[in-house]
C-alpha cells in the first residue's frame, strides 16, 4: 500500500491516532477495524538515535564569491579567526593627459551590510602590494588556505570602526607607490594587463595581527583604487579623477580564512576524515562557515524500525536541533535557513538533499512547547527512505550549510540529545496496517 493511499485511508476515517513509544516497546492502536478489512496503527516515535559530530572540509573555494572578507576577531568556542583579501584590480582605460598631475591616491572598499562580531571595537588594516600573481588551481578555484607572497611594507595602514550599513571605507595609499603607477600609464610603459601585472601582480588588505572585533564584508563590484589629480591650466585647476576597478574574474580575487584552536575540542580534528564525536566536545557540534567546520548528522539505530511487527511505512520524518542558546545574538548571528547536503564515508560532499518536488532546507523557528525553544526543523523523509532500501549500506552523513557556506564566518554549535531539557530528536510518524 502506497504513502499516498494510507493517508487518504486516515483522511477519510477522520481519525489519526497517535502514540509516543520507544523502539523496545512499541504500542498498537486499531482504527476503524471494519474499513476494508484492515487495521491500521499510526506511532510517533523520538527514540531513534540521533548522532552528531564535527568534521572538517580540508578547503573551500573562496574565488568568485562576490565578498571580500577582512578582519578578525576571538572567540571562546572557536578560537581566533582571521580573513584576508588577495585580488587583482586594472584600469578600464590605459590613458592619462600628459600634463596631468597627481594629488593623491586610495582605495574604497565599499561595505555590503554583512559583518560578525563587534563592529564597536576598532579595526586595523594593512594594505600591501603583492610579489606573486594570484593563480587558480587547475580546477579553476582559489581555496581558503590559499596566500601570496606580498611585499613586507604596507602602502597603508588604518584604524578604523567598521559601518557594514555605511557606503564606504576609503584608505589612502602610499604616494609614491601611486605616482609610479599614474607615470608609467602617461609614459605609455603600462599599456594593457599584462604590462601592468608587471608592475602590480594586485593587492592583499591584511586585518592587524592584535584586532579583536569584527570580520566584515565588502562588495566586490565597488572595490577601486582612485587617483585624484589635475591638469594646470591658467584657468582654475579642476579635481579629475582616474580609477582602478577590482578585476571581478572569479580568479581574479579570493579570500584567505584560517582559524588558531589551540585548546579548544576542535583542535583534535586532525584530517577532513577525521570525525569528533559530540561526547568529546562537551556535547555540542560545530559549523563554522569560511573555516570549514561542518556537523555530520547520522541515525545509527534507523534500521531498528523493522523491529516493529507487520507490514509498515514511514509517513513523516522530521529532524529537530537545538543551537546552543548562549552563542548568538544581534553581532553573531546565525541562518534562518540551511541547506541540506550529504558527505561520503571520506567525508566529500555528495549531493545536496531533495525531497519528491524540491530541495530540502532546515528552517529556523520556535517551538510552541512551554519552553520555547529556538530550533531548526527539517524533513528527512526522503533520507530516511534511501537509508532503509540502499544496497550496500553506506556509512554517509547529513550535513547542514548556509547558502554562502564559501563566502561567511558565523558560528553554529549545535546541542546533542544529552544537552539540553530540548534534545535534539528525530520523530518518525510511523503507520503499520494489517489485513485480517
Amino acid at each position: 500500500m502506497s504513502k499516498n493511499k494510507l493517508l487518504q485511508i486516515l483522511l477519510g476515517c477522520g481519525l489519526f491516532l497517535v502514540i509516543t513509544c520507544s523502539s523496545e516497546e512499541i504500542t498498537s492502536l486499531s482504527v476503524g477495524e471494519d474499513f476494508t478489512n484492515t487495521n491500521i496503527r499510526v506511532l510517533s516515535i523520538d527514540t531513534f538515535t540521533v548522532k552528531l559530530s564535527t568534521m572538517k572540509f580540508d578547503s573551500l573555494a573562496t574565488s568568485g564569491q562576490g565578498r571580500l572578507l577582512i578582519g578578525q576577531y576571538t572567540d571562546e568556542y572557536v578560537g581566533k579567526v582571521t580573513s584576508s583579501s588577495y585580488f587583482r584590480i586594472k584600469p578600464s582605460t590605459y590613458y592619462l593627459d600628459d600634463d596631468a598631475v597627481l594629488d593623491s591616491v586610495g582605495l574604497f572598499l565599499s561595505y555590503d551590510e554583512y559583518f560578525y562580531n563587534d563592529t564597536t571595537q576598532v579595526s586595523n588594516i594593512n594594505i600591501y602590494k603583492l610579489n606573486e600573481k594570484i593563480k587558480d588551481e587547475e580546477d579553476g578555484y582559489i581555496y581558503n588556505s590559499r596566500t601570496f607572497e606580498h611585499e613586507s611594507t604596507p602602502l597603508a595602514t588604518k584604524s578604523f570602526e567598521a559601518r557594514p550599513y555605511q557606503d564606504s571605507l576609503y584608505v589612502t595609499l602610499d604616494y609614491d607607490f601611486g605616482l609610479e603607477l599614474f607615470s608609467d600609464i602617461q609614459n605609455n610603459l603600462i599599456t594593457d594587463e599584462e604590462s601592468l601585472y608587471q608592475k602590480l601582480k594586485g593587492l592583499t588588505v591584511q586585518p592587524g595581527t592584535e584586532d579583536n572585533s569584527a570580520i566584515v564584508g565588502f562588495n566586490t563590484s565597488d572595490v577601486y583604487m582612485r587617483f585624484f589629480y589635475t591638469i594646470p591650466s591658467e584657468l582654475e585647476s579642476e579635481e579629475l579623477t582616474y580609477d582602478f576597478i577590482m578585476d571581478t574574474e572569479d580568479t581574479a580575487y579570493f579570500n584567505h580564512i584560517e582559524s588558531e584552536v589551540t585548546g579548544l575540542p576542535i583542535e583534535n580534528i586532525i584530517s577532513s576524515e577525521y570525525n569528533l564525536e559530540s561526547s568529546e566536545s562537551n556535547n555540542i557540534t560545530y559549523n563554522q562557515p569560511g573555516v570549514g567546520y561542518v556537523t555530520r548528522i547520522q541515525f545509527p539505530t534507523i534500521k531498528n524500525i523493522y523491529n516493529i511487527n507487520d507490514e509498515g511505512t514511514i509517513l513523516d520524518a522530521t529532524l529537530y536541533i537545538e543551537p546552543v542558546p548562549t552563542t548568538y545574538s544581534s553581532i553573531q548571528t546565525i541562518p534562518e535557513s540551511l541547506e541540506l547536503y550529504t558527505v561520503d564515508p571520506n567525508n566529500d560532499l555528495s549531493s545536496q538533499v531533495s525531497g519528491s518536488s524540491d530541495y530540502i532546507y532546515a528552517t529556523f523557528e520556535t517551538d510552541e512547547s512551554e519552553y520555547n525553544h529556538e530550533i531548526y526543523s527539517m524533513s528527512v523523509l526522503a533520507y530516511l527512505d534511501q537509508k532503509l532500501n540502499e544496497q550496500p549500506e553506506i556509512d554517509d552523513a547529513l550535513i547542514l550549510i548556509p547558502s554562502d557556506y564559501n563566502s561567511s564566518v558565523n558560528k553554529l554549535l549545535f546541542n546533542d540529545s544529552e544537552a539540553s531539557n530540548y534534545r535534539t530528536k528525530l520523530i518518525i510518524t510511523y503507520a503499520i496496517y494489517e489485513k485480517n
